[in-house]
């Protein structure tokens, strides 16, 4: 049986309501003329909640630490030859790694979360954007140089919940 999603209620300018399914639980975006404990919310909520059905399964016990997902980022820089700067792991809503130009490195912390062959895909994609600051024909064939089997950990990826890497 699955757990129950963390749920997030944001009140906004905004006339309808709003549930989207991000890495680290559910989000509802309400008016804020409305009171997240108003039975249209809790009715929306809840039938969000069941529309979503198997699509939960990233709300499982995390299967690593933070300090676990940082060897792995230093473990992957060694044999790729880069330097990141800080490497930081927190909630994100959009995204599952971003990489600034300055060679600083986030991971959404639902990473913790997932199998480890794609949160390894995601470390290697932030790292190779240290090299590559693009998603160009330099980037996939670096990609491919060191995970050969990138597509297939992206598809999969993008299957638990979708949208982009960064």
């Amino acid at each position: 049986m699955t757990e129950t999603p963390e749920i997030r209620i944001h009140q906004q300018n905004r006339r309808s309501l709003v549930m989207k399914l991000t890495p680290v639980g559910v989000v509802v975006f309400i008016p804020k003329r409305m009171k997240p404990t108003s039975p249209t919310v809790q009715k929306f909520i809840a039938e969000g909640l069941a529309k979503l059905g198997q699509r939960r399964g990233i709300t499982t016990p995390a299967a690593r630490s933070a300090d676990d997902l940082r060897m792995m980022v230093v473990r992957w820089a060694q044999v790729m030859g880069v330097e990141p700067g800080r490497i930081q792991v927190r909630d994100m809503y959009r995204k599952w790694g971003s990489c600034s130009s300055k060679g600083n490195i986030s991971f959404n912390s639902a990473l913790l979360r997932v199998p480890e062959a794609l949160a390894e895909y995601v470390v290697v994609h932030e790292l190779v954007h240290l090299r590559v600051f693009n998603h160009g024909k330099d980037f996939k064939a670096m990609m491919s140089a060191f995970l050969p089997d990138w597509r297939e950990r992206s598809d999969a990826l993008d299957a638990l919940l979708g949208g982009p890497v960064d």
